[in-house]
């Protein structure tokens, strides 16, 4: 007799009452339950009283770089730089062009240039949100749901841009298959980066530290003035990178702000967006906060409903509170606008403008 015949067993044994109040048997709750009581080691909230702002903040930065698992990127003569084509309009040169950061693995991008520069100029790099947003949204090419054009308008507003495709993005993949698929397509390559010892995000910072490198080499581009901007995944990168990457006078990120309790813990988010152990140490506001004094504009919507407005508001004056005690209260600018997970410029732009 085969073993899943025995049906008079396994009707005498019978199911689990799983209602039983106060006995639990599934995952979910369990971890719903230990992620509310659970408070990161380093937040910013339980900092010794006798431990000042700057080495609380070297502390969180030191551990940030840590877990990021970042590779030196290839030097600038060894990035095997194409430039593919040159187009002009409205004022505004694109030049598409490729390197490598790592090698075996080319990084496409399209340099925004304005017309007529009379002296050195800043540059921002511009970070498209996760797919299917691209280099060719955030610099007017296409079309943008998440209305993402800030690469082009600031090259208009005279700041010269770079846009790349991260990792699995744009012009790098060719997805055959729905929004849902190529982010399970990606969570899954990120359980692979991660098993190896590397971290996703890492390799994506890597990579927007190679073109940092590339930038800062252009005659027409002021290496003392370069800023960061991203919107959504864009965002994370944004915001990482501005941890570990010196050079970067300015952080402008849009729709990825908040805690992570309420967004990426607490819903369904690509598992390109977790960095391993990271939860255990810091809150997202954490690392905001490090970032002080750098000069930072965060733009959120009232209706985002992946970083939601719960978490905005709970992380809100705890990054106004460090950059009080950073003395650099006027290097902040927080837009809480009443879009949803949309870009908005309308604060951020004149902030890029007057501290880059």
């Amino acid at each position: 007799m085969t073993p899943f015949k025995l049906k008079s067993v396994r009707k005498k044994l019978g199911r689990i009452n799983r209602n039983i109040e106060g006995k639990n048997y599934s995952l979910t709750p369990f971890l719903k339950n230990l992620l509310e009581k659970h408070q990161p080691e380093y937040t910013y909230l339980e900092k010794q009283s006798d431990l000042s702002f700057s080495p609380w903040k070297q502390i969180i930065r030191d551990m940030v770089k840590e877990k990021l698992r970042l590779i030196d990127p290839l030097p600038p003569a060894e990035q095997d730089l194409i430039i593919y084509a040159e187009a002009k309009k409205n004022r505004v040169n694109f030049i598409k062009l490729s390197l490598t950061a790592l090698k075996g693995l080319r990084i496409p991008a399209i340099l925004c240039i304005p017309e007529k520069l009379s002296k050195e100029a800043p540059v921002m790099v511009c970070l498209h949100g996760h797919y299917p947003d691209s280099k060719e949204t955030i610099t007017g090419l296409k079309r943008s749901k998440t209305e993402s054009y800030f690469a082009y308008e600031l090259a208009k507003k005279g700041i010269i841009t770079l846009s790349l495709d991260w990792i699995g993005m744009g012009e790098r993949e060719r997805f055959k298959h729905k929004l849902p698929m190529s982010r399970s397509y990606e969570g899954h390559r990120s359980n692979w980066i991660r098993f190896i010892g590397l971290d996703m995000i890492g390799l994506r910072i890597t990579e927007v530290i190679a073109f940092i490198n590339y930038l800062s080499k252009r005659e027409e581009i002021d290496s003392s003035r370069i800023g960061i901007i991203g919107h959504s995944g864009g965002g994370t990168l944004a915001l990482f990178t501005s941890i570990v990457e010196k050079r970067i006078k300015l952080c402008a990120t849009s729709g990825y702000f908040g805690t992570w309790q309420d967004s990426i813990l607490g819903m369904y988010h690509c598992g390109c967006n977790y960095i391993g152990d990271l939860g255990k140490f810091a809150e997202l506001y954490d690392i905001y906060a490090a970032l002080a004094p750098l000069p930072l504009a965060v733009c959120i919507g009232e209706k985002d409903n992946i970083f939601p407005l719960s978490g905005t508001k709970r992380a809100i004056p705890i990054l106004q509170k460090a950059y009080q005690d950073a003395e650099a209260s006027n290097h902040l600018m927080i837009d809480v606008h009443p879009k949803a997970h949309k870009f908005e410029g309308r604060k951020m732009y004149p902030f890029i403008l007057r501290h880059l």
